[in-house]
């Protein structure tokens, strides 16, 4: 990863050679391949966007270092945003009462002093000052959030004004207006909070501030594979985790999990081709192989120290492709959340004989999915926001709260993309794919299984829940955990019960490492 040149002498240059340090800008906020320059007082060791290390909350030993003329006002230098330094962009910094508190406590000296400053340069010591001195406290943590539903730049100011009243945010840059997507804009802001309050709270708190808004607890950004446009959200800082959804979801799918892990772990949630903002090209032969090549290199391009694998339903199938495809190394741990069978009706067959009893009808349904105008009807049907809503309620979810208007939204907008018609019919009547029992024997790395015990799709008593119980029986590294009153989708219909088992789990392969 390059780091910003930075305009300074070559005695301090070569005083600082081994000092330098990249800050990831996945993490801070605005910009898809920028970086900063940190100086830290200790031996420093560059980080990007594949650090284990990356961190979103700035060690008070550390300064940002502008990549403008070396004789700039220091002055200057602390009113502007850490995470702007460097950049030219349109965002908007705005400070809370809490920082202007933290701000009063670290007053400059004299008007003399700074003046002398910005004649002389910023020394070497100046420069090392504590991010504290700019209104950065050693007690906060850094977040990037997306908030849709912004659309003028009047909605932006009225955000800005909403997130003065913010329990816990220190201060906060909005980035610039983003038109189209969810609710016909957003905003990406990144926050300071204080360590006593979590990201989710926080993230809650702006989504109750107005019913028209739309929070992510993450920041969306994208990445070309194979030509193609692929959406993938991150959060946090620490050991990577990949995210993987099923069949119709996306990244706002897991954003409630995300709330949880990011406080913990660098989090990425990544967009499957033909589903969400990602790219829907009709010429792919969409499937968990497909799918699994894709979270390979995306592993390889983000994480190649090594990631835990995350996925629901048919997002299983695809992460249990993608680590038999890996190998061991590549892959620190699996979690599987209700695992699917297979993509489709055609791999299941063998999973009961009530699915044999009723395979003709999704044999004459597949048969209508070839007709376009009948498949169209059927689709549209079937993505309609009222349909979604009855189904998570009466069908995925028994945590019935959880079944909100941004959730559905969250699942029905990319259905509204051209070539979310194609990718439905092609998913549905395409090839199955493996399953679990031809993918598991190629695949070494520990594994935990989390099963809501009330899911109607896949039963936790089921044909593929009962294969992995036995296996692990027969390995050491094989773990099944059913969660009591939870149905097809832990990771948001019980997020704090998913994000339990993982802790602990992650935790496990952490202290078998060291």
């Amino acid at each position: 990863m390059a780091v910003l040149a930075v305009a300074l002498p070559h005695s301090v240059n070569d005083a600082l050679r081994v000092l330098g340090q990249s800050c990831s800008s996945e993490n801070s906020g605005f910009g898809d391949s920028q970086r900063l320059a940190v100086v830290k007082r200790s031996r420093g060791v560059k980080v990007g966007r594949k650090s284990q290390s990356c961190s979103a909350r700035f060690p008070s030993s550390s300064v940002a270092i502008s990549r403008r003329p070396v004789f700039e006002n220091r002055k200057i230098l602390r009113r502007r945003s850490l995470t702007s330094i460097g950049r030219d962009i349109p965002s908007t910094r705005v400070p809370t009462r809490e920082y202007f508190r933290g701000a009063a406590r670290n007053k400059e000296a004299s008007t003399a002093d700074e003046s002398k400053a910005a004649d002389s340069g910023p020394s070497l010591e100046e420069m090392l000052t504590p991010p504290t001195s700019m209104g950065l406290s050693s007690d906060t943590r850094m977040f990037t959030i997306t908030v849709h539903g912004v659309i003028t730049d009047n909605d932006s100011r009225r955000l800005e004004s909403q997130l003065q009243g913010i329990d816990g945010i220190v201060q906060f840059w909005v980035g610039p207006l983003k038109v189209g997507g969810l609710r016909g804009g957003s905003v990406s802001v990144q926050i300071e909070i204080e360590s006593r309050v979590t990201l989710r709270q926080v993230a809650q708190d702006i989504q109750d501030l107005d019913s028209s808004l739309l929070v992510l607890p993450f920041k969306s950004n994208t990445w070309l594979w194979r030509g193609h446009k692929i959406n993938y959200a991150v959060a946090g800082c620490g050991e990577p985790i990949i995210l993987v959804h099923g069949f119709g979801g996306n990244v706002g799918h897991f954003a409630r999990l995300v709330s949880y892990l990011a406080e913990e772990h660098r989090v990425y949630a990544v967009d499957l081709l033909g589903f969400g903002a990602s790219e829907k090209p009709l010429e792919a032969n969409y499937g968990p192989e497909l799918w699994g090549e894709q979270i390979q290199d995306f592993a390889n391009e983000f994480a190649d120290e090594g990631a835990v694998l995350v996925g629901n339903s048919i997002g299983s199938l695809t992460v249990l492709a993608a680590a038999a495809m890996m190998g061991d190394e590549a892959v620190r741990g699996v979690v599987l959340l209700n695992c699917a069978g297979a993509m489709n009706r055609k791999g299941l067959a063998q999973d009961g004989v009530l699915l044999r009893i009723i395979s003709p009808i999704f044999v004459a349904v597949e048969y209508l999915l070839q007709k376009p105008d009948i498949a169209k009807f059927l689709f549209n049907r079937f993505r309609s926001k009222e349909n979604v809503k009855k189904i998570l309620t009466d069908q995925a979810y028994r945590n019935t709260d959880a079944v909100t208007d941004q959730l559905v939204d969250i699942l029905h907008h990319p259905s509204t993309e051209p070539g979310a018609l194609e990718v439905f019919v092609k998913v549905f009547t395409g090839e199955p794919g493996p399953r679990p029992e031809a993918l598991m024997p190629k695949i070494k790395a520990p594994l935990l299984l989390l099963w809501g015990d009330k899911d109607r799709w896949t039963p936790a008593n089921g044909p593929v829940a009962n294969y992995f119980r036995r296996l692990g029986d027969e390995r050491g590294n094989v773990y099944v955990e059913t969660l009591p009153d939870v149905g097809h989708c832990p990771h948001d219909d019980r997020p704090e019960l998913a994000a339990e088992r993982m802790f602990s789990f992650i935790g496990s392969l952490e202290a078998q490492k060291n």
